[in-house]
Order: structure tokens, then C-alpha cells, then sequence
């Protein structure tokens, strides 16, 4: 695929589904883990502030690592690098169901965290570069708001599916879903 010429039509529409579908799940697995912290913290036997101190680890490591991840977008691609970075963050939070400690989570989501980080840069260059200009306005809406619902989306779901299933299962679903 040309990221230099601009798509027409109804495929600049595939393009917006396709990004904004990939942000959702961005901002999605970004607050997967907080409506689980009920069941996790009594079985891992830490305290609220640890738990939390793995979100903010997967959240800083996203945004320190999204100025290197746009260098890494210009220079490789941003097509691969967006699926390299979905595709570690589907692996990360799949190998969540193996996880048997605080520090083996902890890791787990940093790494999260680094995937994560070549969303927004990968999402941009592809909107820049396959848009009109009298699309993109729109388009970048529709980006920022699927990011909003992958934030209230993870809050309804994750602790239903936790409760159906466990929570290591739960976070272990929402990697599949990334890798597929």
C-alpha cells in the first residue's frame, strides 16, 4: 500500500474505520486493568497504589516512547510499525493469563506501554497521508472520539467479563482481540 497517494471516495471512510478501531482498542487496554483491581489486589496481596503504579508505568512508557515511535513511523512505515505495536500489545496483555506475580504484571504492561506508544503517531501519518484535506478535520474527530469510548468502553466490560470468567482471563481475552 502507497501511503503517498491519496485514497477516494468511500475508501478514505475504510481508512478513518480502520485507525479509529485501532485507537479504541489503544485507549481501551490503557484503562483495562483499574476496573479489575477489586479482584486482582487481594490475590496478588498488594497494595491499591501498586496496581495503580502499573497503569501509570504503562502510561508513562507510552508517552516517553511516542517521539521515538514517530522517527520509527517516518522511517520504516507507519502500516508495520502500527501492527508491530498492536501486535505487542496483544502478546503483552495475552501472556497476563501466566502472570503469578505483581512484578511479572508490572513488566508486562510496561512492555504494553511501548506498543502503545506508536498509536498516535502511526494513526496520524496514515490520516495525513491518505486523506483529503477536506476530510481530515472529520476523520480526526472520529479518531479522538473512538479513543474516548476504548476509555468508557474498558470500564463496562473488563470487570463483567472478569466476573464471567477471572481477571487474568479477562486482560488475557482483550490480547487475543489485539492479535486477531
Amino acid at each position: 500500500m502507497n501511503l503517498e497517494s491519496k485514497t477516494k471516495g468511500r475508501d478514505q471512510g475504510w481508512v478513518v474505520a480502520l485507525v479509529s478501531v485501532e485507537h479504541f482498542y489503544s485507549h481501551f487496554v490503557m484503562l483495562s486493568l483499574p476496573p479489575l483491581f477489586l479482584l486482582i489486589q487481594p490475590e496478588l496481596g498488594v497494595t491499591f497504589t501498586a496496581l495503580g503504579a502499573i497503569v501509570s508505568a504503562m502510561n508513562v512508557m507510552t508517552a516517553v516512547w511516542q517521539l521515538p515511535s514517530g522517527f520509527v513511523v517516518d522511517r520504516f512505515g507507519a502500516k508495520y510499525i502500527l501492527i508491530a505495536g498492536v501486535a505487542i500489545m496483544g502478546f503483552s496483555l495475552l501472556l497476563v493469563g501466566l502472570a503469578k506475580g505483581y512484578w511479572t504484571l508490572f513488566f508486562l504492561f510496561v512492555v504494553a506501554g511501548i506498543g502503545n506508544s506508536v498509536f498516535h503517531p502511526a494513526n496520524f501519518s496514515i490520516l495525513s497521508a491518505r486523506l483529503e484535506d477536506h476530510v481530515f478535520g472529520r476523520a480526526v474527530s472520529i479518531h479522538s472520539f473512538m479513543g474516548y469510548l476504548g476509555w468508557g468502553g474498558a470500564s463496562l466490560v473488563m470487570l463483567p467479563l472478569a466476573l464471567w470468567t477471572d481477571w487474568r482471563t479477562a486482560v488475557s481475552v482483550i490480547g487475543v482481540i489485539g492479535i486477531g
